[in-house]
């Protein structure tokens, strides 16, 4: 699909959703679904003046495609509800000349996706770990008393220094591979547990708050479990209902938990997909 109007319809639609998302953590339904009909409406157009019905047979197989793809983010927890439908909406972007080429660019900007949020997310960590570095260092030295935490570091180091003594002593372990094994889990072993107090860490400090009831909106995700008479409300992945909402408006204080505003990482991507795709796809076409 060539860019024009449909190039300018999102990338101001993704500007504005990043706003939004970075202001208020959420993207507003109306926005997304306007994206959709009018790029919908843009192909049902151009199909009826080009006599060419196969565009609307793209969008349909692109639709069903990214329906998918916004069901496994968001269950597989990767995507927030507004993330998800905004993939959802962008699906009259990827069409190609051919059922292959809509499901390459599709796969092309997911890639493009993955990269730009893991680039995006580590420079918004270190933003906040920057801006509440004495807060954040005592919630991480706090996350050091977890045992699990302690036991996992403790068998990283052993299995360290059995990957150091193997190098020297391959006979002991049965050659070099047990080395490279133990080396393997070893690192595994290290990383996992401070990347996790690390993340709680900023998390505890400049990912949540306490707001009073009447400031809740749909979608907040709460901290923990709160009893209202005989109904629990769980503090679950897919955040607040209208219904939860009604119930804790009397509540002053209730602290909720704020993800990263992750719709930037689109624009990133978007631009990235815009700029490199065909070439990035004659790459992958090279190294097949």
């Amino acid at each position: 699909m060539e860019f024009g109007f449909l190039f300018w319809l999102f990338f101001v639609g993704i500007v504005v959703a990043s706003l939004q998302d970075l202001k208020r953590r959420e993207v507003d339904n109306w926005l997304n679904l306007f994206l959709m009909l009018a790029s919908f409406s843009f192909i049902f157009f151009r199909s009826i003046f080009e006599q060419d019905a196969t565009i609307i047979f793209q969008a349909g197989f692109a639709l069903v495609l990214l329906f998918i793809f916004m069901n496994v983010f968001y269950y597989g927890r990767v995507f927030a509800g507004g993330d998800a439908k905004l993939l959802f909406a962008m699906t009259v972007f990827f069409i190609g000349a051919t059922f292959v080429a809509t499901l390459v660019n599709i796969g092309v900007f997911l890639l493009f996706l993955m990269f730009a949020g893991s680039i995006y997310g580590l420079i918004y960590s270190a933003v906040l770990y920057v801006q509440n570095f004495e807060k954040v260092n005592k919630k991480i030295k706090e996350g050091f008393s977890i045992l699990w935490v302690r036991y996992l570091i403790v068998l990283g180091v052993i299995l360290f220094a059995f990957s150091y003594v193997n190098w020297w002593y391959p006979h002991l372990f049965f050659g070099f591979g047990w080395g490279m094994l133990f080396l393997f889990f070893a690192i595994f072993a290290l990383v996992l547990p401070l990347l996790y107090v690390f993340a709680k860490g900023l998390e505890k400090v400049s990912m949540m708050r306490t707001i009073s009831g009447k400031e809740l909106r749909e979608g907040d995700w709460l901290v923990d479990d709160i009893k209202v008479g005989r109904k629990t409300i769980k503090a679950d992945w897919d955040g607040l209902s209208l219904e939860d909402i009604k119930l804790l408006r009397s509540k002053k204080r209730i602290k909720i938990k704020e993800g990263l505003p992750f719709v930037p990482a689109f624009l990133i991507a978007f631009i990235l997909y815009v700029s490199f795709r065909e070439w990035f796809i004659e790459l992958l076409i090279r190294l097949a």
